[in-house]
């Protein structure tokens, strides 16, 4: 990813330049995050990175279009709907490789539909960008991955509740439902004396 910093762009003064240095940090720290597989971190780190980015990009024009605080990280496709008009080609690239980074980050937690937008709201600024196409089939592919091992997993529920809160009825009823599917019950009774067996209708 460029450095947000670089010096191929014109001094800022004013409002956004406060707002470059903890925006360059946070974009490193996201980069760090992403590369230790600390994906939690990495979110937080590039969201200040995108809060910091839009306040520069806010402060620098002062007829935006009408949008709340953070609908670039809500309704990324929708920001860039209304303010691509607005965008130099520099603002493009710099936002284009955050939401790519926020995309792997997002993967990497597990958020695959949310992953898809960003890397979406990415290729929106940049379509051609051979980088970004990569990014897109590594968020994709890891979606592949993850619905596969969801499907190999066995689904586990806790039936839990007070003497006579219809625990029994209900596994009962699970049993002779007609649903198609092969149900275990593992269960673990307190008591000397032991009941739930008997009523269990197996």
């Amino acid at each position: 990813f460029n450095s947000i910093c670089s010096s191929r762009h014109s001094p800022v003064f004013g409002p956004a330049a406060r707002t470059l240095a903890p925006m360059a940090s946070s974009l490193e720290a996201a980069k760090a995050a992403l590369g230790e597989q600390r994906f939690f971190d990495g979110v937080q780190s590039i969201n200040a990175a995108v809060e910091a980015w839009e306040a520069k990009f806010t402060a620098a024009h002062s007829d935006l279009p009408a949008s709340e605080k953070m609908d670039i990280l809500r309704i990324p496709e929708e920001w860039l709907n209304k303010m691509s008009a607005k965008l130099t080609d520099a603002e493009k690239q710099e936002l284009a490789q955050m939401f790519a980074l926020r995309a792997q980050l997002l993967a990497g937690l597990g958020a695959q539909k949310r992953a898809v937008v960003d890397i979406g709201a990415a290729l929106m600024l940049a379509p051609d960008d051979a980088a970004l196409l990569k990014v897109k089939e590594a968020v994709e592919a890891k979606g592949v991955e993850e619905e596969a091992a969801t499907q190999s997993k066995t689904p586990v529920t806790i039936i839990t509740g007070f003497l006579g809160a219809g625990k029994t009825t209900l596994l009962n009823h699970i049993l002779h439902e007609s649903h198609g599917k092969k149900i275990a019950i593992i269960e673990n009774e307190f008591g000397e004396v032991g009941i739930d067996d008997k009523l269990l209708n197996t």
